[in-house]
């Protein structure tokens, strides 16, 4: 039986036979706004409160303490006090190599013991190559390092409104073990939140594109209902 991880987001693990495969790697995609930051946050915060598994979220975008005001001001979630009982860790990544990045994340996920790990951007990965196949092993051996650290990791991806594209650099779909699109749907003039479960390793799946709102707990997904659309 595959070991399962608690996602942290109420309605999602209904879709995922009870949560994500223990060390797996899921590929978070949407568009701007679609609330892959909040996604995150819930993910490292529900899982250090909830569940006690450590996390390290690593940022390149967003500064940490921007990461962490945001979360408090619009959320019940206090992470200043995770991070004081090292629980929690922000780090923001340099853009100076691949190895470094490897060490970075291996010894901050030693400093805490973390079990979940959110790497946001996946772009960051982009930067360090210039052919695609470099690109794809890089991925492929960052996912190798972080399952021999006993770690669930999110890999966060932007994508652009009407690409057509499940990951902005076009390899992280081949790579992970999971991916989760969030979608920004405009119907009837107005825009609707929903996720969908694209792949899930190990697992039997709901694909469907389900609505979801977003409370002062976070990203609640509603699993029996669906959004219809012509998108996947």
């Amino acid at each position: 039986m595959v070991e399962r991880v608690k996602t942290g987001v109420p309605g999602l693990d209904d879709l995922i036979a009870g949560g994500f495969p223990k060390d797996s790697t899921i590929l978070l995609s949407g568009v701007a706004g679609a609330g892959k930051t909040i996604f995150c946050l819930q993910f490292i915060y529900n899982g250090a409160f909830v569940y006690n598994e450590p996390g390290v979220y690593l940022t390149l975008e967003e500064e940490p303490e921007r990461l962490i005001s945001y979360a408090s001001e619009n959320f019940n979630w206090n992470f200043k006090e995770l991070i004081e009982k090292k629980l929690v860790s922000f780090v923001s990544a340099e853009m100076y190599s691949f190895e470094k990045l490897r060490d970075l994340i291996e010894s901050e996920v030693a400093a805490i013991k973390a079990k979940r790990l959110v790497i946001d951007p996946s772009t960051i990965l982009g930067l360090y190559f210039e052919k695609t196949l470099q690109v794809r092993k890089s991925i492929l051996d960052l996912s190798r390092l972080v399952k021999r650290l006993g770690c669930t990791t999110l890999l966060v991806s932007e994508i652009e409104e009407g690409s057509g594209k499940i990951s902005a650099l076009g390899v992280e779909e081949f790579v992970a073990d999971g991916i989760i699109i969030l979608h920004y749907i405009k119907e009837s003039g107005f825009y609707t939140r929903g996720l969908c479960v694209r792949k899930m390793r190990a697992t039997d799946h709901d694909s469907g594109i389900h609505p979801i709102q977003i409370t002062r707990n976070g990203i609640v997904v509603f699993p029996k209902e669906q959004i219809f659309t012509g998108k996947v």
